[in-house]
């Protein structure tokens, strides 16, 4: 008997021991259950019935013999234990930060009041089912039916937006899904769950369709249409920020960056005609861009030195731009601007642009990038479609999912043929004309 037990004996050959705490007036009984890995259960009984203990332990043994024989973990967690394990390794990860948000908000939201005290490793195919139907009803007639506005963060601003009365698209359950999924591979990976079927549940994915792209005589209409607009401009930080835009789309579409991934660029990361992206802490990619978009970047640092430099004195240098300064500052403070949407949605609507030429894709300043695919594709003698994915940061899967209607991707052969013979200067005279160059600065 240990030094803290009293009237303690045992049952089932000695797995079980009952007792009661040596160190408490009370009668309730305690039970030290040996598990079938040789580890020690002890929990409280909760009862003063020495029968009734005994019935509580022999329950408990049986529950982990069966665990036993059926592969099922000993050690138990709940979903929300170990989904906050999970959610702690992305804070640590080299994840965005916006994604870190996104999955604090999908977990909160859905999974956590659905699945949170669910036993993990109970967790089967038929529950995800159900959890499906509950998740699509959610905002119709489920716990969010009565709920009017989302408030969520971005940075240190707090922002709401109304609710959207509808079943979430397959696009926004597949990305709910990538928690779903992590949070079970994290009780897999830790043991507490070894069911390993579970994973095997499929999102629902949106068909792949073609994405918006300008044709070439689209394109043309925007660039000409965003320096003609930096013109005629009722004062100098309009004039400034159109200048800004009309560089961005030729640069975006002369590079095929991602808006996030040009966004805080600044001088020094242009390098003799290509981009230098930090990824993550250990992760460089050098994007090469179109030849000649050097003279955006000479155009965006005149610019600055113009502006910036206006409190300089006449007889100290102008060293506007400084290599640290953003290509994109904004004209108040030393920062990004925070994006181009609403600008570049102003632009097209003044082009009388929505659609790509054949009504399919909707044009977005995404568009930008895909505009860089199709026209390396189509017309920039791009054959090497690996080169293209590792150039735009993608796989070649991606490339051809969302780019391989495109005719001279099927005939790559054809196509080399043809470079092979085709004088380079001419190749790069039709590049320079498809893609164009910034106009002297009005």
């Amino acid at each position: 008997m240990g030094k803290f037990e009293r009237d303690g004996f045992t049952i089932k050959g000695g797995v079980i021991r009952l007792y009661r705490r040596g160190d408490s007036k009370s009668d309730i009984w305690h039970a030290s259950v040996t598990r079938p890995d040789r580890k020690v259960d002890r929990f409280s009984t909760k009862t003063a019935d020495p029968v009734e203990a005994g019935r509580v332990a022999e329950h408990h043994l049986d529950r982990l013999r069966f665990a036993k024989e059926f592969g099922i973990p000993l050690d138990q967690k709940s979903f929300r234990q170990i989904a906050e394990n999970w959610y702690a390794d992305v804070q640590e990860s080299s994840i965005c930060e916006k994604n870190k948000s996104d999955y604090k908000a999908i977990l909160d939201r859905y999974l956590l009041p659905y699945f949170g005290q669910k036993t993990v490793s109970l967790i089967k195919p038929k529950d995800i089912a159900e959890y499906r139907t509950w998740r699509k009803a959610y905002w119709i007639t489920g716990p969010g039916k009565d709920i009017t506005h989302i408030t969520y963060h971005r940075g240190f601003k707090t922002l709401t937006r109304p609710v959207k009365r509808c079943a979430p698209s397959p696009g926004t359950l597949a990305r709910e899904d990538v928690v779903l999924r992590g949070v079970l591979q994290k009780a897999i990976a830790i043991g507490y769950a070894n069911n390993h079927e579970i994973l095997q549940f499929k999102s629902v994915r949106p068909e792949p369709n073609s994405r918006g792209a300008l044709s070439p005589q689209q394109y043309q209409r925007l660039i000409t249409t965003a320096w003609e607009r930096t013109i005629e401009v009722p004062n100098r930080q309009t004039r400034y920020y159109r200048q800004l835009l009309a560089a961005y789309v030729q640069f975006m579409v002369m590079t095929g960056l991602r808006p996030g991934e040009a966004r805080t660029l600044r001088f020094k990361d242009v390098k003799d005609g290509y981009v230098v992206l930090q990824e993550s802490k250990t992760k460089i990619r050098k994007v090469v861009g179109i030849a000649g978009f050097g003279s955006l970047i000479s155009f965006l640092g005149d610019v600055q030195q113009a502006l910036y430099g206006d409190d300089i004195p006449d007889d100290e240098e102008n060293t506007y731009p400084r290599q640290t300064d953003y290509l994109w500052r904004d004209y108040h403070r030393d920062e990004p601007v925070k994006d181009f949407k609403r600008s570049f949605n102003e632009l097209i609507t003044a082009c009388g642009i929505s659609h790509d030429e054949h009504e399919q894709g909707k044009i977005t300043i995404y568009s930008l990038r895909h505009t860089y695919a199709h026209f390396r594709i189509v017309y920039g003698g791009v054959t090497d479609v690996y080169l293209l994915a590792q150039n735009m940061g993608t796989s070649v899967q991606m490339i051809e999912k969302y780019y391989g209607h495109l005719e001279p991707l099927h005939r790559k052969d054809e196509l080399k043929r043809v470079h092979r013979d085709a004088h380079p200067d001419a190749l790069m005279k039709n590049v320079a004309e498809l893609f164009g160059v910034p106009p002297v600065r009005p």
